[in-house]
């Protein structure tokens, strides 16, 4: 690997066809919100090796390196999340712009999710983050109305 954070960061910034495989399998009765987190929940890597990882992130890199590494993990599931949606919801109007508004906010709450808790040391229970973070976006940021 030529840098540590090569090391740090392997395939989980652009290899996400395990989320696109997910997103296809789910029911079409399914709302959005609960095949994203279903889907993610199919992450294919130990979740233990995730958090050492994310340890080590925090204890060796800056957050600016961090963020900037989240960034591109970000867009590839805003980019994996926009296709499912222009595929399942085609018959949408204006599907192009709605799947690519929805697509950047679903990724945007997954990964600010995986943030918060890596700056914890994570500690708590990622699943339950998600879901929180994904529920604040699925009621329209509720709590802030």
């Amino acid at each position: 690997f030529p840098t540590k954070e090569a090391v740090l960061f392997q395939d989980y910034e652009t290899q996400v066809d395990w989320l696109s495989e997910a997103l296809a399998r789910r029911p079409a009765s399914e709302s959005l919100f609960d095949a994203v987190l279903a889907s993610v929940a199919s992450f294919p890597h130990d979740l233990e090796v995730v958090r050492q990882a994310a340890t080590a992130r925090n204890e060796l890199i800056s957050a600016d390196r961090i963020a900037g590494h989240l960034r591109v993990v970000q867009s590839s599931f805003a980019g994996v999340i926009t296709d499912f949606i222009k595929h399942r919801y085609s018959d949408t109007t204006d599907i192009d712009l709605v799947a690519e508004v929805a697509g950047a906010t679903l990724a945007a709450a997954l990964v600010v999710a995986v943030e918060n808790w890596g700056r914890n040391w994570c500690t708590g229970n990622l699943a339950e983050i998600m879901a929180t973070a994904m529920n604040l976006v699925r009621t329209g940021l509720a709590p802030l109305s």
